[in-house]
């Protein structure tokens, strides 16, 4: 786990480097994109590195490296940044939009909470969020790394689901995990190929009047 102080440097880096590449945004529109940031560059070390598939804490292991390049080798740390950030930030433009009121299909996401839920205590639904992850940021796709693997699962799982019942999906995967993990893999490469943007930030007013927004 990071350190206070390396945390404060690394989110103190990559706050410099939002504020020069957005620039005109409030406090807390900034300390949100900067928490996104950090996540995205922890899991990006953690696939470059090859800690992903390590059995003992690939966080863990992706967060002590990162310390120990600013210990040790802070011009590659910050070489290691500037390259992955320009790709960060190039995506967060391509993949981000501001989501307008009625945008967002509530009827939808509750029927897809619904289907996925049977399946999210499996150890395949884990195994296929880690390998969701590594897919993506494999193909360039640096920026809200963890919810898009997240919605790459749950999606597959619901189309699979919308072609039977839960129980006839769960025992088909239960038999042949790799299923699971082919159909992961097609829509990633599906993502990769399309160009427009991928994640909603709906604007509340009254959080907007604060100065921020928030995910759904």
């Amino acid at each position: 786990m990071l350190s206070r102080g390396a945390v404060a440097a690394l989110r103190g880096a990559l706050a410099r480097k939002i504020a020069a590449e957005f620039g005109g945004m409030s406090k807390n529109e900034e300390s949100f994109m900067v928490g996104v940031s950090v996540r995205d560059f922890v899991n990006f070390v953690k696939v470059d590195r090859g800690f992903l598939y390590d059995e003992y804490a690939p966080d863990e292991r992706a967060e002590a490296y990162i310390e120990s390049l600013m210990e040790t080798r802070p011009v590659a740390l910050a070489s290691m940044l500037d390259e992955w950030f320009t790709l960060w930030a190039l995506k967060w433009r391509q993949r981000v939009k501001l989501a307008a009121k009625g945008d967002y299909d509530e009827e939808y996401a509750k029927r897809l909470e619904q289907a996925v839920r049977p399946f999210v205590e499996l150890p395949l639904y884990a195994e296929a969020k880690r390998f969701a992850l590594g897919s993506l940021i494999k193909s360039g796709e640096v920026c809200f790394t963890d919810l898009l693997s997240e919605i790459v699962v749950k999606n597959t799982i619901y189309l699979m689901v919308s072609r039977g019942s839960s129980e006839e999906v769960r025992k088909a995967l239960e038999r042949n995990p790799l299923l699971l993990l082919n159909e992961v893999m097609n829509r990633v490469k599906a993502i990769a190929r399309f160009k427009g943007p991928l994640v909603a930030l709906k604007l509340e007013r009254v959080v907007f009047e604060d100065g921020g927004f928030w995910l759904y």
